[in-house]
């Protein structure tokens, strides 16, 4: 090839539609195009830089943002159902007066931990009884109720109804009903001394057959 055509060849070609125009295209070359150029790409990397700094400095873990939401998960995480024999969950109970606490808080004494709900009849029915239990053995046998799946005002309102004083925690999504094996309301479940499931019904109780289990389990002195 001669060095004529190599020259043609670079030449770019002429725009049919504008004859003697020449066709340009991109970003006009010379100090102003450079300059644009220049700023594009700093701003695209300084949003780059922003977006992984941010990234790196605000991202928390999940378990970490879930605890940020109402004081985070009421059961522990991993939590097998408990059963006859095995350790009671050490769940958070958001009581309906405001106040929480731990299932742990009890231990060093047997609890009858009782799951209903304000749309359970046999749970209005059977939650008078489980007042006279309290007071009979109060400072020896805590009695303590968990509102499954309620509002907290259909919950307080149940208690008021109900006129029971012993402490109730909300359960809005059965998660403490689920890691006690709950499957029907109302439910009871007797807990040792040590912390330790001894005993579980469904089905409503009467302050004397409450009683009994608690005799027959030896947990009252």
């Amino acid at each position: 090839m001669t060095r004529t055509d190599e020259t043609t060849a670079e030449q770019p070609a002429d725009d049919p539609a504008q004859p003697g125009r020449r066709r340009r295209s991109g970003l006009p070359i010379g100090p102003l195009g450079l300059f644009l150029a220049t700023a594009i790409a700093l701003a695209a990397a300084g949003l780059v830089l922003w977006i992984g700094t941010r990234s790196n400095s605000d991202a928390i873990p999940v378990e970490k943002a879930l605890e940020q939401i109402d004081g985070g998960s009421l059961v522990p995480a991993g939590t097998d159902p408990a059963t006859v024999g095995s350790p009671a969950p050490d769940v958070r109970l958001n009581l309906l007066d405001g106040t929480t606490t731990r299932l742990s808080a009890f231990q060093g004494r047997p609890v009858v931990l009782n799951f209903w709900s304000s749309t359970c009849a046999p749970c209005l029915k059977e939650m008078p009884d489980l007042e006279r239990v309290w007071t009979s053995h109060s400072g020896q046998v805590a009695v303590v109720g968990v509102d499954v799946t309620d509002t907290e005002a259909a919950g307080r309102e149940m208690v008021e109804q109900t006129g029971v004083t012993y402490p109730n925690g909300r359960d809005p999504g059965a998660d403490i009903f689920a890691a006690f094996g709950g499957t029907a309301l109302p439910r009871t479940v007797f807990i040792d001394a040590k912390g330790t499931v001894v005993e579980a019904h469904n089905g409503a109780l009467t302050s004397d057959e409450v009683d009994g289990i608690l005799r027959d389990r030896g947990l009252l002195g």
